[in-house]
């Protein structure tokens, strides 16, 4: 298959020409003038590498948190509602050694739609709620309940999450580190010193930087700080404009070079819902509340695309990361070409998939978005299979979960 743009975001240029897909992946690269017939002709819409998003609880109603273990059909759905906002790699977020084991048994099943690269753990072992949260505790440290998840994972589980100053928090550190699972800093009251112990003791990525973890003070820097200073911290962060604001990222990106970012959505299963009332509670949102009192038995999603708890806690995004590279571009002025190694290319370094995932270059997969000048998805492939046509797939929302959840306002 020849494809054909006037604009494709390969690794190092943006070119015009075309590009030849073979078994999947990208064979060659012809410049504009070799005057090729393609099978598409995409015109001057863009062309840029799939999205890979390490941190995505779930979508159009479809959850990877939920206490229960998701069905293949929510699995399904799931990734197919992903493949609609450009992502064609994810790390399903879930906290369940059930869901993790679900997810492994089939994430090489060549479901329609994105494609499962890993699996991360967003906990079980934090400290911290965030703005307007009711602490209703955290598990202690289990070492049994580590092991657990390792063996879950079957090699799968990439990345877990871990505030730093829980007691024994620097034990399950090492623990996963030594076993090639990636630990990152989260959900943690940790100052500037604890988080450096953190790390010192093997974390090397920043959970959503700047959302529920100690930010930057003139006292002491907190755990915002020690992330952005640490050359071995790569920092995931949440471009919404809601979740941090876009003058935050400017000044991150000032005091840390881009190539140490990566994009996420932390987008959950209400992300799509129209602005309204819905009921939310503990096994819709992953957060077991120990028979203590929680803040989400109902989920405001409002006008700006915030997904809100009673006390007006923020509860996830509702955002893709399309729409954050759509700020980046549009509002603080970045290069197309530098946001998308944000991405999809640092994710993939990260993780280990960069010889064959994150760009578009020849011999990589085909992993690629064509996207309009408002930043919608047109079409999606996925290892050159198209896994999302906007033409076609209009229907992609769980319908039982909407009326399931719905509150008259």
């Amino acid at each position: 298959m020849i494809i054909y743009s006037e604009r494709i975001y390969m690794e190092n240029a943006v070119r015009s020409g075309y590009l030849e897909i073979e078994n999947g992946r990208f064979a060659r690269f012809y410049e504009k003038d070799a005057g090729l017939k393609p099978d598409i002709d995409f015109g001057n819409n863009r062309i840029i590498p799939g999205i890979i998003d390490t941190h995505n609880h779930g979508c159009y109603g479809y959850s990877m948190l939920d206490a229960k273990t998701p069905t293949m059909d929510d699995v399904r759905g799931y990734l197919k509602g992903l493949a609609s906002s450009g992502v064609t790699g994810v790390f399903p977020t879930t906290v369940h050694v059930n869901t993790i084991k679900l997810l492994v048994e089939h994430m090489n099943d060549g479901i329609e739609g994105a494609k499962i690269l890993g699996i991360h753990s967003e906990g079980p072992w934090g400290a911290r709620v965030g703005e307007k949260g009711i602490n209703t505790g955290y598990p202690a440290v289990d070492m049994e309940h580590a092991q657990e998840m390792l063996d879950a994972g079957q090699g799968h589980l990439l990345l877990i999450d871990i505030a730093p100053e829980v007691p024994h928090a620097l034990e399950a550190i090492r623990f996963f580190v030594s076993n090639g699972v990636k630990v990152g800093a989260y959900h943690t009251n940790a100052n500037y010193s604890q988080a450096n112990a953190g790390i010192d003791a093997g974390i090397t990525v920043a959970t959503h930087l700047g959302n529920v973890m100690t930010g930057l003070h003139h006292r002491d820097i907190g755990t915002l700080g020690a992330c952005l200073f640490r050359p071995e911290v790569d920092c995931e962060v949440i471009c919404d404009g809601l979740h941090v604001s876009l003058e935050m990222i400017k000044l991150y990106f000032k005091v840390k070079d881009t190539s140490r970012f990566m994009m996420v959505s932390d987008n959950v299963a209400y992300a799509g819902l129209p602005v309204g009332h819905y009921l939310g509670g503990a096994s819709q949102q992953g957060n077991s509340t120990n028979g203590q009192v929680s803040d989400r038995k109902t989920i405001y999603v409002n006008e700006e695309g915030f997904v809100l708890s009673e006390t007006g806690r923020l509860s996830g995004s509702s955002k893709p990361v399309l729409y954050g590279i759509k700020n980046l571009v549009e509002i603080n002025k970045m290069p197309l070409e530098e946001v998308v190694k944000m991405s999809s290319l640092n994710p993939a370094r990260k993780y280990g998939f960069g010889d064959v995932k994150g760009s578009i270059a020849v011999g990589k997969d085909a992993d690629f978005v064509v996207i309009d000048d408002d930043y919608n998805a047109l079409y999606t492939y996925s290892e050159g299979r198209k896994v999302y046509d906007r033409n076609v797939d209009t229907d992609l929302f769980n319908k039982e979960f909407y009326n399931s959840i719905k509150l008259d306002d």
